[in-house]
């Protein structure tokens, strides 16, 4: 297995923050750095994906608001191409 790199830094906490992380990384058997890790790589994914979703809906609205695009889809069926 191919060892992972890592970065230090630095973040700050409020004490109640730092307790319940720890509190779950107690339960889940992990290091509060690994469970830190996995909250930031679940968010950034849920960020991602939310990106990814609005820029599909500002480009359906584009497609369905373009009439010269629009009257493409038509000929795409009667080319039996749906």
């Amino acid at each position: 297995m191919k060892k992972q790199v890592l970065s230090r830094t630095q973040v700050l906490l409020e004490p109640e923050q730092l307790k319940e992380l720890a509190r779950i990384a107690r339960e889940e058997k992990k290091s509060l750095s690994g469970l830190l890790r996995e909250l930031i790589r679940g968010a950034l994914a849920e960020r991602q994906a939310a990106v990814l979703a609005r820029a599909a809906r500002e480009m359906a609205e584009a497609y369905y608001s373009d009439g010269e695009l629009v009257g493409y889809s038509g000929g795409d069926e009667a080319a039996g191409g749906r």
